[in-house]
């Protein structure tokens, strides 16, 4: 079967191509009546219109890139799954994939996107160089950043206040007794979000007298199950002294539990685990998982909002700052530890 014509669709509205072509292009010249005509015309003949034609005129691809760090990992599943109900309901494709926090993948993706003259880019890089972060600065076309953000100033962005999410998971275990609580953290902690969960780490110690340990932080150089199980490994191998361990996201504590019961100690009996980002599986684990759940889908959604403002509007738009609500969900991986400490 041939493919409808613009021509067939004017001749079935009854209206010129050149109505068509306006409607196409949302020109606001074209009567409401007339519009839904047009419309009804190519619902009835099935017509699709010729994005190549269309984006010589508009100079528009109805195209946005996205690059997250790793998509195998859920949570970036869940963003991606955000972004694209969000982008197809606004009518963009979607292009992209994963950086694996590699340099090398960053700029291979960048010049994709240059390739396929994406509207916009949508990117959760979480390492970046100055250079790289002076590359996305200078793309010829908007970037919002994602969950992790690096420069407030020269970008748009979507997270959630991390620090004050870190200081409530925090202050839960110093609630039910918990004075020395282990710390397993990405190697290179370069983004804005990351301090932040840092930072709201050491305040709750601090706002209730508890000193910091270094002994008891242990970093994984891959932000992933494996990463996660082997920091566990070498924390426990330097100290038995935590009663409690926060991994900065939910992949990192499945690794992190899978550690601790090999090592034959019980959660939470011997160790309370708390993660972050509330995953789907997080509450279905061998002991299900307290963590911060973070609103995953909302912030691609929100992503994509942002990104098709400035698409819409102007690159020289004032970027935006999105910041979403947590909340604390409590699981089972969480108790007071067998031996309540004292202040």
């Amino acid at each position: 079967m041939s493919r409808p014509t613009i021509r067939e669709v004017a001749k079935h509205a009854d209206v010129s191509t050149q109505t068509v072509s306006r409607v196409l292009n949302n020109s606001p010249l074209v009567a409401p009546q007339t519009r839904e005509r047009v419309r009804a015309a190519m619902k009835t003949l099935g017509y699709e219109p010729n994005q190549v034609a269309q984006s010589l005129v508009t100079r528009k691809t109805r195209t946005l890139g996205y690059l997250v760090y790793d998509i195998t990992n859920p949570f970036y599943g869940q963003l991606v799954r955000g972004i694209e109900d969000a982008a197809f309901s606004q009518g963009y494709d979607l292009f992209g994939g994963n950086s694996d926090s590699y340099y090398e993948k960053d700029i291979l993706y960048m010049r994709a996107f240059r390739r396929k003259c994406v509207d916009g880019i949508l990117t959760t890089v979480s390492n970046p160089s100055h250079e790289m972060l002076d590359m996305w600065k200078h793309v010829s076309c908007p970037v919002v950043f994602l969950d992790k953000f690096f420069d407030s100033e020269n970008f748009s962005y979507v997270t959630v206040n991390n620090r004050e999410a870190s200081k409530a998971l925090i202050n839960y275990l110093l609630d039910l007794g918990h004075r020395h609580i282990g710390i397993v953290m990405p190697a290179e902690p370069t983004s804005v979000a990351v301090h932040e969960r840092i930072e709201g780490f050491r305040e709750a110690l601090s706002d209730r007298g508890v000193p910091f340990d270094p002994s008891l932080t242990s970093v994984c150089h891959r932000q992933t199950e494996e990463g996660g199980y082997l920091a566990t490994y070498e924390l426990f191998k330097r100290t038995s002294l935590q009663t409690a361990l926060f991994c900065f996201n939910d992949v990192i504590a499945i690794g992190a539990m899978r550690a601790i019961l090999e090592m034959g100690l019980k959660i939470p009996n011997d160790v309370s685990l708390v993660g972050f980002d509330d995953i789907p599986i997080a509450s279905m684990l061998r002991v299900p998982l307290t963590t911060v759940a973070q609103p995953i889908r909302l912030m691609g959604k929100a992503a994509v909002d942002l990104i098709t403002e400035r698409i819409k509007a102007s690159p020289s738009l004032p970027h935006r700052h999105t910041v979403l609500d947590t909340k604390l969900v409590v699981r089972e991986s969480a108790a007071p530890p067998r031996k309540h400490e004292k202040l």
